[in-house]
């Protein structure tokens, strides 16, 4: 049971991402007229990467607990 909810959470985590991803590259391309909307942009881009990065931390942490629960098992 536990390794569904860990593959489910896993995979709800790959789509975030891929979905942060995609959302980073249109308002990397998107244009701007003056400072202040350059600065807006810059800020929504560490936002998303700051996301990113968190949730890319989280799933490192599901797979060290699922590898540790298998080996646990296994013995």
């Amino acid at each position: 049971m536990p390794e569904n909810m860990t593959r489910d959470r896993m995979k709800t985590i790959k789509k975030e991402i891929k979905d942060l991803r995609k959302r980073y590259k249109k308002i990397e391309v998107r244009p701007c007229q003056n400072d202040a909307e350059l600065l807006l942009k810059d800020s929504e881009l560490m936002e998303i990467m700051e996301k990113i990065y968190a949730l890319e931390q989280e799933k490192d942490r599901l797979i060290l607990n699922f590898s540790r629960v298998y080996l646990d098992k296994s013995n």
